[in-house]
């Protein structure tokens, strides 16, 4: 019998074994795919070996999207004999906080925020998807960031990178790609690693990235009670990446940045009691 954890979000899938065979695949989020293609999306190194299988993801807050998941899994990997699914959020709380109590905040393609005693979560924010919420995590920056090309707000020096990072995408096209049925939020996100190569050189690119934590400190860490008693600890890419800046953020609001991981695996690792090297965060 041999245990996997998966931790999904939209943009990527870590999954990593208890023997310690870890690879990354691509997301998975029930509200945006059909169970055929989440089940095309369970690697064929799980389907041969998982006996049990520590699920965690995006989009797998509702009774309905946990059966899609699990129908989509088990159909993948028909000698499960153990599969347990819990939202993506859940998974944060346990790798970042241990038996702490704290904040966990979601910072990757989408955002997400928790209020855990060290236990169980306390309280969530209502986190609707990329159409409505989604603060500071990928879409969003990525979405502010075309909304600056579209409007003209970049400086000569700043669109000149962009001309030749992206000589494909003029204003008619990215409006046509995004408003197409084919535009998922993951295609938003993929202009943040621009951002980043940015943000040295173009102080706009600083103040569209503190503009979506700013947001994310409002909607999300401001409507927990007693939340500056706590540290705010933060996963995901954009978390990671732009970890000073969230940690300016935070400073400014009051609150403490504490632990910063860009996957939550190893700590899910070290919850589940898998003894693996600690090499893949």
């Amino acid at each position: 019998m041999i245990a996997w954890i998966a931790d999904a979000g939209g943009t990527k899938t870590s999954w990593l074994s208890q023997t310690g065979e870890w690879f990354e695949g691509p997301g998975i989020n029930p509200n945006t795919l059909t169970e055929a293609e989440i089940s095309q999306r369970v690697p064929m190194q799980v389907q041969e070996s998982a006996s049990i299988l520590h699920f965690y993801g995006a989009g797998c807050s509702s009774s309905s999207s946990t059966m899609r998941v699990n129908k989509a899994v088990r159909k993948a990997i028909p000698k499960l004999q153990t599969l347990e699914i819990n939202h993506d959020i859940l998974g944060a709380c346990r790798a970042l906080c241990g038996s702490n109590p704290g904040i966990a905040a979601i910072l990757g393609t989408g955002s997400n925020s928790a209020l855990y005693n060290g236990q169980h979560i306390e309280q969530t924010v209502a986190s609707p998807g990329h159409l409505f919420a989604d603060e500071g995590g990928g879409t969003w920056l990525g979405k502010r960031l075309l909304l600056a090309y579209f409007r003209g707000d970049f400086s000569a020096g700043l669109q000149d990178r962009w001309n030749d990072t992206y000589p494909e995408w003029n204003a008619d096209a990215l409006i046509r790609y995004a408003y197409s049925s084919e535009a998922k939020p993951a295609w938003f996100a993929s202009f943040v690693p621009f951002l980043h190569k940015q943000l040295l050189d173009f102080p706009e690119v600083k103040g569209w990235i503190m503009q979506g934590f700013f947001a994310f400190i409002e909607q999300h860490l401001k409507r927990y009670p007693r939340i500056i008693a706590h540290p705010v600890h933060a996963t995901g890419s954009v978390g990671f990446y732009f970890q000073d800046l969230l940690k300016e953020a935070l400073i400014q609001h009051g609150f403490e940045l504490g632990r910063v991981a860009r996957r939550p695996i190893e700590g899910l690792a070290h919850y589940h009691g898998f003894s693996v090297p600690t090499t893949h965060a």
